[in-house]
């Protein structure tokens, strides 16, 4: 791996890496935002010409501060969001802090949260998911914007949400 310093992509233009296929070219202003949302972490693999020199990005001076979590567009106010994780892994240290950085957290029962923040669903979940690891699972639904995320459910689950959460209302008996 390159050294960080001398790593600096002069196109201004990077790669990422995702289970060994590169992807890019990238601007420093579209990195910013993966960062921002989560779809690339501090480990992730970039480079700046998307053959060698694959760096882990924590490593790149240009792209270090990049990734504090972004307010969504449409979150001007504040917003109740309930958050339900299984962390199956030793990962909980990791996930507290992050989501303790997204604003104010209640736990309501174990495994279970409130928070009030300014932070879209898609935005708490991308950043929560860099903290777990392969069997973690978790849930956002944000109360105040009819927003659900969810991470690891898998994809029998994905159908089941997808066919409930959007879907026609039961027809109540006529009485």
């Amino acid at each position: 791996m390159s050294d960080a310093a001398t790593l600096k992509s002069t196109a201004g233009k990077w790669w990422v890496q995702v289970r060994g296929r590169a992807f890019g070219p990238y601007s420093i202003e579209q990195m910013a935002q993966f960062l921002a949302e989560g779809r690339v972490r501090p480990n992730t693999l970039v480079s700046d010409n998307g053959d060698t020199n694959w760096t882990e990005a924590r490593r790149i001076m240009a792209l270090r501060g990049l990734r504090k979590p972004q307010a969504a567009n449409d979150a001007e106010e504040a917003a109740n969001v309930f958050v339900h994780a299984e962390i199956i892994s030793g990962a909980w240290n990791g996930f507290m802090a992050a989501l303790e950085s997204m604003g104010h957290v209640c736990e309501m029962s174990p495994g279970l949260w409130l928070v009030r923040t300014r932070f879209s669903a898609g935005v708490i979940r991308n950043t929560l998911s860099q903290t777990l690891e392969r069997g973690d699972r978790f849930i956002v639904v944000d109360a105040s914007r009819d927003r659900l995320a969810w991470f690891n459910l898998g994809p029998e689950v994905d159908v089941r949400i997808s066919k409930v959460w959007n879907g026609p209302l039961r027809e109540e008996p006529v009485r």
